[in-house]
């Protein structure tokens, strides 16, 4: 268990057993430890690096997630993700959502192809850490939820079973005791698209998650929570379903070349004006046109 409500329940077994301070700083440190361990685990980073040392593998996830003001009905958006990566690192990704959105990366070597849905796959030379992101955002489903809910839950860790013939730590989530509201609601850190996150506040939660013991990888994620939030003064509530699995591992056939079409130039000019302008405030001004070209007289020309 973990967070301040599953920690007071540490120090209520200790004052049961009329050990003091040492117990509960102790119980402490074992609950910050496997919050560590599970939110290592959840990061795309790290999920990322985990699934390649494990030699690749299939990670099918899907993630329903609905936010409405109080007494409508939700009309949430359900992404559904695949992800096959091969023991070369090579990866082939497809991304759909129930509001007709999505698209197909494929990175094959020094290649990168992507397609919007309905698009064509355009081929361009991958330029890190462009593959890198893609290929985190794409597994980001689970760490999605869990910053959400993190702040409130309560884990448990379970014994160790076999997933696939490997050994993986199973964690229990559920609703802690203490405060829902998360511990970073006052942050100011936050962009202004995510500054809702620190309204948050759980009102159930119901999951579990599984982590190979060898790799780190996230192999099984469960997670389930409704929640009340406020976005610019107004009152809304949310809800978050997500589920994932990786399957095949190590086991993954060669991801081949796509069929794509090179990128033109002028297609290049937006993804790179987008890498030079990012991190710039303000309005950019146009571009200074090229001084006007005065033609010399030729001598002995007339006027």
């Amino acid at each position: 268990m973990t967070r301040p409500a599953t920690a007071a329940l540490f120090a209520a077994a200790c004052a049961a057993t009329g050990v003091t301070s040492g117990c509960q700083q102790r119980a402490l440190q074992e609950a910050r430890a496997r919050t560590v361990e599970l939110e290592q685990a959840l990061r795309p980073t790290f999920f990322a690096t985990a699934l390649r040392k494990m030699g690749g593998g299939h990670f099918h996830g899907t993630t329903r997630f609905a936010v409405t003001p109080p007494g409508e009905a939700p009309d949430p958006v359900t992404t559904t993700t695949d992800v096959w990566i091969d023991r070369a690192g090579n990866y082939r990704m497809t991304e759909l959502n129930d509001h007709d959105g999505g698209r197909d990366i494929v990175l094959y070597g020094r290649e990168l192809a992507v397609a919007l849905r309905y698009g064509k796959m355009i081929r361009r030379v991958a330029e890190e850490p462009e593959p890198t992101r893609l290929l985190e955002e794409a597994l980001g489903g689970p760490w999605a939820g869990w910053e959400v809910i993190a702040d409130a839950a309560a884990i448990e860790r379970a014994a160790p079973q076999l997933i696939g013939g490997a050994s993986a730590v199973e964690y229990r989530l559920s609703k802690g005791d203490g405060p829902a509201i998360t511990a970073t609601a006052t942050a100011t850190d936050r962009p202004p698209l995510r500054k809702w996150r620190g309204t948050v506040a759980i009102q159930t939660l119901a999951g579990s998650l599984l982590v190979d013991e060898r790799s780190g990888a996230l192999v099984k994620a469960d997670l389930q929570a409704t929640f009340t939030l406020t976005q610019e003064t107004r009152a809304l509530q949310g809800e978050i379903e997500v589920h994932s699995v990786v399957s095949e591992a190590a086991a993954v056939p060669a991801i081949e070349r796509p069929a794509a079409e090179e990128m033109a130039l002028r297609q290049r000019l937006v993804p790179e004006q987008k890498e030079l302008l990012s991190g710039l405030g303000g309005h950019v001004p146009p571009p200074t046109p090229p001084p006007p070209v005065v033609k010399k007289k030729k001598k002995g020309a007339r006027p």
